[in-house]
């Protein structure tokens, strides 16, 4: 994942913003053949929890922003803060839930983060 500042005209208008970079992204289609039914359901299990890592970084970016919105802030140290953070919970999360292979740790992870996106949302300027 990549954090950085989208700069607005004004201080107050910055916000953060994540991105996924498929360059640093280690699994590969190609490896993984649709007919192996066992390796193709892998490879699934593996996709559905590194999307995970990319919501929980989406949600930290999203509450930043919402912050941000609200009580304005310096977003260089929000910055700081969200990489600090997103480190912090995807270790806890890869080990909550053995990197995707405890199932209804998995399921539980996924159910928080989608609660606290639905919770959090950036008013328009």
């Amino acid at each position: 994942m990549q954090f950085s500042i989208i700069t607005g005209e004004h201080t107050a208008d910055h916000r953060l913003q994540v991105r996924f970079d498929p360059r640093h992204s280690w699994v590969f289609d190609e490896l993984v053949h649709p007919q192996n039914v066992q390796q193709w359901r892998r490879s699934q299990m593996l996709l559905a929890h590194e999307q995970v890592h990319y919501l929980i970084s989406c949600l930290l970016v999203r509450q930043a922003n919402y912050v941000l919105s609200i009580q304005g802030g310096n977003a260089h140290q929000m910055l700081m803060l969200v990489k600090a953070t997103a480190q912090r919970l995807n270790t806890q999360y890869d080990a909550d839930t053995n990197h995707g292979l405890n199932v209804d740790a998995q399921q539980s992870w996924i159910d928080e983060v989608l609660d606290q996106f639905a919770e959090v949302s950036v008013p328009t300027r």
